[in-house]
């Protein structure tokens, strides 16, 4: 039913634990990316959400869990690179490899590559049986994924988000999100979906996409006159700064299969009630697990759907 991949980590002034659930999903669409130092003691962090979901036509392949492994792949080694990121103007390299990650996949090793992870993966064909893929193409129109990533310098706490993925900050037990759900009833990007002419209709872009912001989905991103940040679907960022302070306990990122079961605040009491509760090296960890099996849904049929998502959540204390 589940499949639980931990993850361990510490040093200096920070420890992380990152846990991905598959639940009761056939698949398993997120990725994360957590790196306690990427140089000039910046640390990083992120979760990737992917939808689209398993949907082959023919010779065209469209799968969300290839566009977020791929921005695992890809997302720090493109962040160091950038001239803004070695100047340390941190904000503007988010939204530049924001952005980037979708200039790659639209190119020719980009399109190249997802097709390669989409050979690779386990996906099963929905009817039974496996999937042959010979003398397919990676057709990326309808298939994406959020992004939220936290950097963390040795002062600030910067979260960059593009979808419905979360960051929420512990200031003494008390929530502060640190991103807001990019939907698309929400009133600026409504405008922005639009003015692009798109619409929405049933709390979804053109009547099929649940998020505004997304990396991929470039069905929703093909007007030549628009900036990629005006487009109706954008992987344009919305970036908050926070100071690091005493007050800072702990940063919970997470996809949306958690905050469908958990309010930021539920999610901030649970961590700080069971933080009290677990010493040691691997705590962290074990408290992540224990927090998604206690959400994960016992029985599909009767949760309504709740807790019946993958589910992918780190959590970086600040040691004090």
């Amino acid at each position: 039913m589940e499949e639980q991949q931990l993850q361990n980590n510490q040093q200096n002034q920070l420890r992380y634990a990152a846990v991905g659930m598959q639940g009761w999903r056939r698949s398993m669409e997120d990725s994360h990316i957590a790196n306690l130092d990427i140089g000039d003691g910046v640390s990083i962090f992120g979760v990737f959400d992917g939808h689209g979901g398993m949907n082959f036509s023919y010779d065209k392949i469209f799968l969300g869990s290839e566009v977020a492994l791929f921005v695992k792949n890809h997302f720090i080694k493109e962040l160091k690179k950038l001239e803004s990121f070695k100047k340390k103007d941190y904000r503007v390299s988010l939204q530049e490899a924001f952005l980037k990650m979708d200039t790659m996949m639209l190119g020719k090793e980009g399109k190249k590559e997802l097709l390669k992870l989409a050979k690779n993966s386990a996906h099963q064909d929905p009817n039974g049986g496996g999937i042959d893929m010979n003398g397919a193409q990676y057709d990326q129109s309808y298939a994406g994924c959020t992004a939220n990533v936290v950097m963390i310098t040795k002062t600030e706490i910067l979260c960059a988000n593009a979808g419905d993925s979360r960051s929420v900050l512990s200031k003494k037990g008390k929530c502060k999100d640190l991103s807001i759900d990019h939907k698309p009833d929400n009133p600026g990007e409504k405008r922005r979906i639009e003015r692009a002419n798109g619409f929405v209709q049933e709390s979804r872009v053109n009547g099929m996409l649940a998020l505004s912001r997304a990396i991929g989905d470039f069905e929703y991103k093909g007007n030549p006159i628009l900036k990629a940040e005006d487009q109706i679907i954008t992987a344009f960022p919305e970036i908050t700064v926070e100071k690091i302070t005493n007050d800072s306990d702990f940063i919970i990122c997470a996809c949306d299969g958690i905050w469908d079961c958990l309010s930021s605040q539920e999610a901030v009491n649970y961590v700080a009630e069971n933080l009290k509760k677990k010493k040691g090296k691997d705590s962290l960890g074990s408290l992540v697990e224990q927090m998604l099996d206690s959400i994960c849904a016992s029985d599909v049929a009767s949760s309504g759907g709740v807790g019946c998502d993958n589910m992918t959540c780190l959590i970086v204390e600040f040691k004090k």
